[in-house]
């Protein structure tokens, strides 16, 4: 059933506003329908108020939980701001590390190559002398970095109203990381509606990592093991979902999810013979349709 929502203002535009402010959404977000136009009057006299209706699209949509989520992005935006100054300083300090390092690096190609041929070193200690370059060269500056990461992410949670909580650091091997947040509170707010909030923290800290390293890697924001509850629930519903389509005939559509998610019902239903995925629409509202025969 569609929920609908009617607000006033002095012009259309007004209106419409109002409402997109009160319901947290953007206007591609929603169906309006002008139920007045509004009028000026005759020398104020005779004044009528535009009035307008709007519906969300998403079937699903909570104003409670859209309002809380739009106050906890306006203050991640707030601690953000706070922490680019901070960072400013930091890269600073890591390019001047960088600098000395290549600078180290080109000292001791130099001096190898100006040594008289009777002064070489052995053939052993010029091969270890190589290898502690290329250990200079590839440093990784997130693991070395890691405390900033977390603090960065622990101060938007805090300022969230997790004042308790911590942030774990774990290499997952191939340049992939991971944070998992830790709190005794409530991580509904934390994790957001299908996990939208963790993603939005997820995007946030690894935009701010990039400060800290210009090659590849990836770094996955979690809390109370959502992401793995999350992929064995996406699982289930793919089989479930298959065996529905095979016993209707028809093909059976998902939800938008996000790319990762998409992947995940792919992954489960390859190599499963007569049942094929793909995916429609854009993004955001891109979505899976699942086919069996």
């Amino acid at each position: 059933m569609e929920k609908e929502y009617y607000y006033v203002g002095v012009t259309v535009d007004e209106a419409i506003k109002k409402g997109l402010k009160d319901l947290a959404l953007t206007e591609d977000a929603v169906k309006i329908e002008v139920i007045e136009g509004g009028s000026a009057g005759i020398f104020g006299l005779f004044k009528k108020e535009a009035k307008v209706k709007l519906v969300p699209l998403d079937e699903d949509y909570n104003k409670e939980d859209a309002v809380e989520l739009a106050k906890a992005t306006v203050e991640v935006v707030e601690v953000e701001k706070v922490a680019e100054k901070e960072q400013e300083v930091e890269v600073k300090t890591i390019e001047q590390e960088e600098v000395v390092v290549e600078k180290v690096v080109e000292q001791d190609v130099h001096t190898e190559e100006t040594k008289p041929a009777e002064e070489e070193e052995p053939v052993v200690e010029a091969e270890q002398n190589e290898e502690q370059v290329k250990k200079a060269k590839r440093e990784d500056y997130i693991v070395k970095n890691q405390d900033r990461i977390v603090n960065y992410l622990q101060n938007i949670v805090v300022a969230m109203g997790y004042p308790d909580a911590t942030v774990d650091f774990r290499e997952d091997g191939n340049r992939h990381f991971t944070l998992n947040i830790k709190t005794e509170e409530n991580t509904s707010l934390i994790i957001g509606k299908r996990g939208i909030t963790l993603n939005s923290l997820q995007f946030l800290v690894n935009n701010y990592a990039k400060k800290f390293s210009s090659h590849y890697f990836r770094i996955e924001v979690d809390c109370d093991d959502y992401r793995e509850n999350r992929k064995k629930t996406l699982e289930e519903l793919a089989l479930n979902l298959a065996k529905k389509s095979k016993k209707i005939g028809k093909p059976v559509e998902l939800e938008p999810m996000t790319s990762i998610e998409r992947k995940i019902i792919h992954n489960a239903l390859t190599g499963i013979k007569n049942v094929e995925t793909e995916s429609r629409g854009e993004e955001p509202h891109r979505y899976l349709v699942i086919t069996a025969k």
